[in-house]
């Protein structure tokens, strides 16, 4: 399938990238990966190579769940598997029963989960060739509420452990740190830019790629410190930065509904020629 590009017209930025606007298909039919979204020329900015983790950075209003649904809709259509912890048990329902998700909202079964994860690693039970088929995704919307979950989890269960910290926010420490080696890619959420688990370890040697939104100096200063000039934010809904291997691009993020999300994830046809 295929869009006639010459008769889309072409402007730096656009103020929305959405599935039925024919610049967007034209992005979504060349673009070898997930496509983040578009940048000035309607260029398609797609996920790097690999699976070093994502984190999205964003005040409320400025585009987290948004982008963390497209992006999980794109990777489910190229054959990865997603976990999707969604602490709210709102914002990614739309996944819910989708072949190759595992939905995990309730604190204790997202201790129990990483818990399992993390000892199947160290076990070499993954499988992954270095493409999107095996490659196991792991979508958190809020990594800060999450870790707070876990320690308050623990604390209650286990009131008598002497532990330091909770074993769910050390085992999701484990994964941020070694994910990417066996094939487990972290998709996150945060709008301060904090890492639960990992101490004074820089954000930016965490997250290969970070998108940043509705962000003041502070943030940028603790989630992408190589950049010297701190980019102003838009108030226009979508609108962000994305910094990756040193690279600060700005862009609009590609935007699905939740129909649309889990249409795209099933591999229907979402996709129509202009």
């Amino acid at each position: 399938m295929s869009t006639d590009q010459t008769s889309i017209p072409v402007q730096a930025l656009r103020s929305s990238v959405r599935l039925s606007d024919p610049y967007t298909l034209a992005a979504l039919n060349t673009a070898s990966a997930p496509l983040l979204g578009l940048t000035n020329g309607d260029r398609p900015l797609v996920l790097p190579d690999g699976a070093d983790h994502v984190l999205v950075a964003a005040g409320a209003g400025g585009g987290t769940t948004t982008l963390l649904r497209a992006l999980t809709a794109q990777v489910l259509a190229l054959g990865a598997r997603a976990d999707v912890i969604d602490p709210s048990g709102t914002a990614h329902t739309w996944a819910r029963g989708l072949a190759g998700v595992t939905y995990l909202s309730r604190i204790a079964a997202i201790h129990d989960h990483l818990q399992l994860t993390v000892a199947a690693l160290q076990d070499g039970c993954g499988t992954w060739d270095g493409g999107w088929h095996g490659r196991r995704v792991m979508v958190i919307e809020n990594t800060s509420t999450v870790a707070y979950g876990l320690r308050q989890y623990w604390a209650h269960t286990r009131p008598e452990s002497q532990l330091e910290e909770a074993p769910g926010v050390e085992a999701l420490a484990v994964l941020l740190a070694t994910g990417p080696s066996f094939g487990v890619q972290v998709l996150a959420g945060n709008p301060h830019g904090d890492i639960p688990g990992l101490g004074h370890v820089p954000t930016h040697q965490v997250f290969g790629t970070r998108v940043v939104a509705y962000g003041g100096a502070t943030l940028w200063k603790r989630v992408a410190p190589e950049i010297w000039a701190v980019p102003p934010y838009s108030l226009i809904p979508g609108r962000m930065h994305v910094v990756a291997r040193g690279d600060i691009t700005a862009m609009q993020g590609l935007y699905l509904t939740d129909d649309e999300a889990r249409a795209f994830a099933r591999g229907l046809p979402t996709r129509r020629t202009a």
